[in-house]
């Protein structure tokens, strides 16, 4: 973790102070509404899509609602979260936890060294990012969710990835182009921001849903995992007899929440993953269709000329690689 983000969060701010000597927790820094609904207004300024605030430590947050979407990523030490579906979350260090709009939580006392920042990201911010990572995923629909005043499908999504060097390198790129002085350009700000949202895309297995998303949803990723890891070889049989249902089920689950079919996404990834080798290998194309997880190199060639335009080692040709 980087000790220099700690060693910026960690000294009181004028509100833990206060609460350190006894005052209680003061809502009306958070709402001017009866209910305990904390609003965007009281700390994104007019015209800016997202703000970041350290988390209050010292005090009991009792169960509360946005009205924007809130990210909290832990720095040091955990937060415990009650959450409405009944779980209790413990959001450890590296760790990152989405809170949706009108979703509610609760926030258990922070100690010294439980050391947290909120980013905070109006429903504007949600526009953009469909159209990088799209909607048929779990993620993809909470984004999707924030621009929406009705009730939420995906109410919060938990990411355990303190072992992921790349997105913690990202995140915490992300939290000192918010604390430095002068802060950098919102467009840099919102554009680290989307990346992040597509680094978390493709890390399914990290991700824990809320107990009443429904376990179709997480057939959904746990499917599309496969198919990214396991191309070269994935069986949709094979895997729904490891999953106790049928591969009709499977087919229609992914179909409705993809648009596309199980055979699809599969040459999708092959002929991606072929794509790299060309460009990256001297591998020869018959080498490549093997390793792609193709035995009929016919076959390949064809469905190749099908996406690409162009054959293998056309393709190869003009992209600047050398041919074999």
């Amino acid at each position: 973790m980087d000790q220099e983000l700690i060693s910026l969060f960690l000294p009181h701010t004028d509100e833990e102070r206060q609460l350190l000597s006894g005052e209680p927790l003061k809502k009306d820094t958070y709402t001017d509404r009866g209910m305990f609904i904390v609003e965007g207004k009281k700390f994104v300024p007019v015209r800016q899509m997202i703000a970041l605030r350290p988390h209050t430590r010292f005090t009991d947050f009792p169960m509360h609602w946005h009205d924007y979407v809130e990210m909290m990523y832990m720095l040091s030490g955990e937060t415990v979260h009650d959450m409405p579906d009944g779980r209790t979350i413990h959001l450890k260090a590296g760790e990152v936890l989405l809170i949706n709009r009108h979703s509610a939580h609760g926030i258990h006392r922070c100690g010294e060294n439980d050391i947290a920042v909120n980013f905070i990201i109006r429903p504007a911010f949600f526009e953009i990012v469909p159209e990088l990572i799209g909607t048929h995923n779990v993620l993809g629909n909470f984004l999707l969710d924030a621009l929406r005043d009705d009730e939420k499908a995906v109410s919060y999504l938990h990411f355990r990835i303190a072992e992921k060097q790349t997105i913690q390198l990202l995140l915490q790129s992300v939290v000192h182009s918010f604390v430095q002085k002068p802060p950098v350009g919102r467009l840099i700000s919102r554009t680290e921001m989307a990346l992040l949202f597509l680094y978390l895309l493709g890390e399914p297995e990290c991700m824990a849903l809320p107990a009443d998303v429904h376990r179709e949803n997480i057939y959904v990723i746990e499917l599309l995992q496969e198919i990214r890891l396991h191309y070269d070889s994935f069986s949709l049989r094979d895997y729904a007899a490891q999953c106790h249902v049928s591969s009709a089920y499977l087919s229609r689950v992914l179909k409705e929440a993809t648009g596309k079919t199980c055979t699809e996404l599969l040459k999708e990834r092959r002929i991606e993953k072929a794509k790299r080798l060309l460009h990256e290998t001297d591998l020869s194309v018959y080498e490549i269709c093997t390793v792609v997880g193709y035995r009929n190199s016919t076959y390949f060639y064809r469905i190749f000329e099908e996406s690409e335009g162009m054959s293998p080692t056309e393709w190869r040709v003009n992209t600047g690689c050398r041919e074999k």
